[in-house]
């Protein structure tokens, strides 16, 4: 079959699953076009990522292929896969990218975790999908992370602060302090995590003055503008450093959604379940383990469209 043909079947089953819910005889269907042949199941793969990343295309890559493709959504879907069918998908997922965190200096791949031990002998551990800039020198001690979750444990400096920015703002540990803490990108705001001595956070539009002071085991959530929310760290906010994700009463579709940072593609739960409350600990190594414990626990089934697209929902 033409690749041509194949790109356009791809599009054709995209469009249809971002207008509405493919009943059971569709989602069959898709299963045996993706089962046709490597081909099939390779366009499809890069297909699923794109539209994934769809939103995050820089302008420079995204504007040629707007201008190509007026017509429809399917047709620029088309565009965006045949591109994507030009180039390895690895250099694909990061042009996909803002341009800081494709040139930092650091990064981890979706379910990938990584130690640094930097210059001055402090520690960092990346979380999964983490992109950050370090710089140390005679003058100061930063990190700039760009995306993602990171953790620190500072080495004490009696000259230099420990600081870490953020799109939202910068967390600071005072300078002679050992500090441990953590930070987490999420969309328009930063989670901040303080397990030892207090950090200061500096919102990105206030003035110095401004700023406010996490003692340990306090837990905040800031932006642009100041703090959104104070509370105690819930126990287990920091096991993904062990692999590990502890709940206790979480939504499953919560849990859903933080399973999905650890594994490629789509990972999804059906409206009419979202609301069951879950507890326990899951590693973030073994999502597909995971899932089929929450499928034997809560009796619900486990929907493959393929392998990059799966959903829970109640058992027919």
């Amino acid at each position: 079959m033409m690749r041509e043909q194949l790109l356009e079947e791809a599009a054709d089953w995209l469009v249809r699953m971002d207008n509405r819910t493919l009943d059971q005889n569709e989602l069959r269907a898709l299963d045996s076009w993706c089962k046709t042949s490597p081909e099939h199941a390779r366009i499809w793969t890069v297909a699923c990522e794109l539209n994934r990343q769809f939103s995050q295309l820089p302008d420079h890559f995204a504007r040629p292929v707007l201008t190509r493709a007026r017509s429809s959504r399917r047709t620029l879907l088309k565009s965006l896969v045949g591109a994507g069918l030009l180039i390895p998908l690895g250099a694909l997922v990061v042009r996909n990218q803002p341009w800081q965190p494709l040139l930092a200096q650091h990064r981890t791949a979706i379910g990938e975790r990584r130690e640094l031990t930097l210059d001055d002998g402090s520690r960092l551990i990346l979380n999964t999908d983490t992109a950050l800039d370090v710089h140390v020198d005679t003058h100061q001690r930063l990190v700039r992370l760009y995306k993602g979750e990171v953790w620190v444990r500072s080495a004490a400096d009696p000259q230099r602060s420990f600081a870490i920015s953020s799109p939202a703002g910068t967390a600071i540990a005072s300078s002679g302090d050992s500090a441990v803490f953590a930070i987490r990108c999420e969309a328009d705001t930063s989670l901040l995590t303080v397990r030892r001595h207090s950090v200061s956070v500096l919102p990105a539009s206030a003035e110095a003055e401004n700023n406010s002071v996490l003692p340990t085991h306090q837990q905040c959530r800031f932006n642009t503008n100041g703090i959104e929310w104070t509370a105690d760290a819930p126990t287990g906010a920091l096991a993904w450093r062990r692999g590990e994700l502890m709940v206790n009463r979480w939504p499953l579709e919560q849990v859903v959604a933080e399973l999905s940072r650890y594994r490629p593609g789509i990972l999804r739960c059906d409206a009419d379940v979202a609301g069951i409350s879950v507890s326990g600990v899951f590693q973030t190594a073994k999502i597909d383990q995971a899932l089929e414990a929450l499928a034997a626990l809560f009796n619900l089934q486990i929907t493959r469209i393929t392998p990059y697209w799966v959903s829970l929902g109640a058992i027919a």
